[in-house]
């Protein structure tokens, strides 16, 4: 039980990480931090420390509930982690762009939402590729079934 806590923790803590990691990415691409001062790749880091705790903050209440549901139901599909993702960052789009956001041009609103989705996917396989695969199982990586379930 404690491992199961501690490998799905690990796993939520890497995928919010590679979630924003795709977010800084696509303000910072990578091929311009290449050969950058030390000024710009410490504002690159603190943004990725603040895009990764702003991401776990944000999604872990809706993280908290379909991690929970994946386990009990042993859930192991990368689709289901992807959808996860897709959906959460669904959810970040629209409160992002509740009120004033809506002024802004066309090709800034999908620029964010490419952003959003993005992360949210990439965010949702990592998550799959840490822990989700694994979903259900206890001991030694075996699954729990209907008749040990009830019993």
């Amino acid at each position: 039980m404690v491992a199961a806590i501690l490998r799905c923790l690990a796993g939520y803590l890497i995928a919010c990480f590679a979630a924003a990691t795709v977010q800084v990415s696509l303000v910072l691409p990578p091929h311009e931090l290449l050969g950058a001062e030390a000024e710009r790749l410490t504002a690159a880091g603190i943004w990725l420390l603040f895009a990764t705790v702003h991401t776990a903050i944000f999604a872990a209440p809706f993280a908290i509930v379909m991690i929970a549901l994946a386990e009990r139901r042993s859930i192991s599909s990368f689709i289901y982690y992807a959808a996860v993702g897709l959906g959460i960052a669904a959810v970040g789009f629209l409160a992002q762009f509740r009120g004033p956001g809506l002024g802004q041009p066309q090709e800034v609103i999908l620029y964010v939402l490419a952003a959003f989705f993005s992360a949210g996917v990439a965010g949702g396989l990592v998550y799959w590729f840490i822990s989700g695969r694994k979903a259900g199982r206890r001991g030694w990586g075996e699954t729990r079934s209907c008749h040990a379930a009830m019993q």
